[in-house]
């Protein structure tokens, strides 16, 4: 095996660490904004994130290296900024109602229903993802890889630069950075290399970070209630298209921890539009964490950000009607009725704007799905052809029924059926100009937009089991009123002491059927995608890294000078060189294309001649190494065969042979 056999127990301070990473900065300032209790860990991940992006933009313009300590000076900094902030609008901000119930029991639910998501998800992620020091052998993880490297490397961990890694360039190149940063301080904190550093991140935002927003989004929108917090905790670990499967297509990491944020994000405008049960935070805070959820979410991946717009549409929507209605009862005028359509005018242009803005050129995805199957996936949740999670669905069903009745809470319905859209239009929508403008965004891809249904389909599903609950809770009092007289008054209205201790055993009760019936009805979607995940994270057959290149890549420093650029074909995994020693490489990535020296070297690098154009090429790139992986490609594309003088290289007077492990080769560049 070419890892080192590090255990996951062994890899637990560097979970930790990512863990405190996410949340520790983000609750400091959302303290400093004024947060406290259930609203002060709601925002913590969020404005960690946000912490974090403008941390490595402002380091990587003022030259400072990226580390733990600019974090740390940083949110201080910005702490203490909010802190002024709040003193001078302290008089404005409206006070919190007091949450009901005992706190501790609250509390506790939470931190069970967290326990018991985090264990059912590392249960099935960490045997896929194989050892800590394993990595998925797929196309965006050599970027990613590189990256986090990167970042160690030169200390720049800016959004504005990141993307100079890729492209070759030196000035601006947008890449969102937020997870590489995250990795690479998790990298100097715990002191393990980049592959360590990636799984033990992608564990504790997979495990922790998306059934906490999910349970914070559902407990600010019913309230503290123990079914629904349970339920949220439980369903959150049994969709098998998030987070595994974005874990394992792409791998998409930036998209995954911008997914799991977005539930946070989603509850500050649900607060600021006064469509939460639970106290959060006031006004103040509240519109101070959007600017900072905002920038989380667009510098970890803008697909975040666009959801974020999305689903705030029927929240807007329902809050403006709201306004609207209000003043038509109030008889308030003309002039006040012109107003609130201007405002609503004035906001929809805004939206089209930046929803204008985000749209990309990419179209490479197709439709794939008929109507009636794409409308199906979203109702049963067998997404792109997947297994059904029709436990999820049922409930949500039920959820839609609870809210038709009570008629109340319709957004939940709107931001579902936009999830729902959103997938459709990918699945089933033929390209052009509509197809584009719906989801450019998200590149056009129905995994990223598949990626969204789950959320929603929670939510929706804990207000069924609440609806269900209070139903049931009513009937057994009605009854209760005709026929147990003497325990009426103790029925309607419980001490604390019988109310805590049948929220304790409703947790307990609850925990205990649903989650090996959530196993059950989920098993082989998720048995599915745990096979997808260990098979690209397995040595066997070794993909596109092998056992012996990985480990001719570790000794890499002992024969190229750190100044010296190594020639690989990034389609046989060479650009890994990068990740794993440290050494430069020709390419970082598999996209974009080589510059034209690069390309010119690659061609005919083999058998150059002294003095020939080529030479000159290879001198100007300084590539003084090639690194040959044979023809064994990840993607069996055009391009991979771009490079035939770093592949399979037979005799040559201007390549020597210095390193050789198995069938994986360094050779020296000599006769330039």
């Amino acid at each position: 095996m070419a890892d080192s056999g590090m255990t996951w127990w062994q890899a637990v301070p560097a979970i930790c660490t990512a863990a405190a990473l996410l949340f520790v900065p983000g609750y400091i300032l959302a303290r400093g904004l004024g947060a406290r209790g259930f609203g002060g860990a709601a925002m913590a991940p969020l404005a960690s994130c946000g912490l974090v992006g403008v941390a490595g933009i402002l380091g990587g313009l003022a030259h400072i290296s990226w580390s733990v300590w600019l974090l740390a000076g940083f949110t201080i900094a910005c702490t203490a900024a909010a802190w002024v902030l709040r003193r001078i609008a302290y008089r404005k901000a409206t006070p919190l109602r007091e949450t009901k119930g005992p706190v501790w029991l609250n509390w506790i639910v939470m931190v069970a229903s967290l326990a018991i998501a985090a264990k059912v998800i590392t249960g099935r992620l960490l045997p896929a993802m194989g050892g800590p020091d394993s990595f998925g052998q797929v196309f965006d993880n050599i970027f990613h890889l590189n990256a986090i490297k990167y970042i160690l490397e030169t200390g720049n961990a800016s959004t504005l630069n990141l993307g100079n890694l890729a492209s070759g360039g030196h000035g601006v190149s947008l890449y969102p950075s937020v997870w590489h940063s995250i990795a690479a301080l998790v990298a100097q904190l715990a002191s393990v290399n980049v592959f360590v550093a990636e799984n033990t991140l992608t564990v504790a935002v997979a495990a922790l970070l998306w059934p906490f927003a999910c349970i914070c989004l559902v407990r600010g929108i019913l309230g503290p209630r123990v079914l629904p917090t349970v339920v949220a905790g439980i369903l959150s670990a049994g969709f098998w298209i998030f987070p595994y499967q974005l874990l394992q297509w792409g791998p998409l990491f930036p998209n995954t921890l911008s997914y799991s944020i977005l539930p946070l994000a989603l509850l500050v405008v649900a607060g600021l539009c006064g469509r939460l049960r639970e106290p959060v935070a006031d006004t103040f805070t509240l519109s101070m964490m959007l600017l900072v959820g905002i920038a989380a979410l667009f510098l970890t991946q803008p697909n975040g950000f666009s959801a974020l717009l999305a689903f705030s549409v029927p929240i807007l929507a329902g809050s403006w009607l709201r306004v609207f209605a209000a003043g038509i009862r109030a008889r308030k005028g003309t002039r006040y009725a012109l107003f609130t359509v201007l405002w609503g005018l004035a906001a929809i242009v805004a939206l089209l704007v930046i929803w204008t803005a985000l749209v990309l050129g990419f179209d490479t995805w197709k439709p794939s799905r008929s109507l009636p199957t794409a409308v199906k996936d979203v109702l049963t949740g067998g997404l792109l052809g997947g297994r059904f999670t029709w436990l999820a669905s049922l409930l949500a069903a039920a959820g839609l029924l609870v809210i038709l009745a009570k008629r109340r809470g319709w957004w939940m319905i709107g931001s579902m059926a936009v999830a729902g859209g959103l997938y459709v239009v990918a699945a089933y929508l033929p390209t052009g100009p509509v197809r584009q403008f719906l989801i450019g965004s998200w590149y056009q891809d129905p995994y990223r937009l598949a990626g969204l249904v789950p959320l929603f389909t929670i939510v929706l599903a804990c207000v069924g089991v609440d609806g269900a609950a209070s139903a049931l809770t009513a009937a057994i009092r009605w009854l209760a009123a005709r026929t147990l007289h003497r325990f009426q008054d103790a029925l309607v209205h419980p001490a604390t002491t019988v109310r805590a201790a049948g929220g304790l055993l409703a947790l307990v009760v609850v925990a205990s059927v649903l989650v090996p019936l959530s196993m059950q009805a989920n098993h082989k979607g998720l048995d599915e995608v745990s096979a997808k995940i260990r098979t690209s994270w397995s040595w066997t057959p070794g993909w596109v890294v092998s056992a012996d290149e990985y480990k001719l890549m570790q000794r890499l420093d002992k024969d190229v000078p750190a100044d010296a650029v190594i020639g690989v074909d990034p389609f046989n995994g060479g650009s890994l060189a990068y990740a794993v020693s440290g050494r430069k490489v020709s390419q970082y990535h598999l996209t974009p294309a080589p510059s034209a020296s690069v390309s010119l070297v690659a061609k005919d690098l083999a058998t150059a001649a002294p003095g020939s154009a080529t030479c000159r090429a290879a001198a100007k790139a300084n590539i003084r190494y090639v690194l040959d992986f044979g023809s064994f490609y990840m993607l069996q594309f055009p391009q991979a065969r771009m490079y035939p003088s770093f592949v399979n290289i037979k005799d040559s007077s201007t390549l020597k042979l210095v390193d050789q492990q198995g069938a994986a080769k360094l050779y020296k560049v000599v006769g330039c």
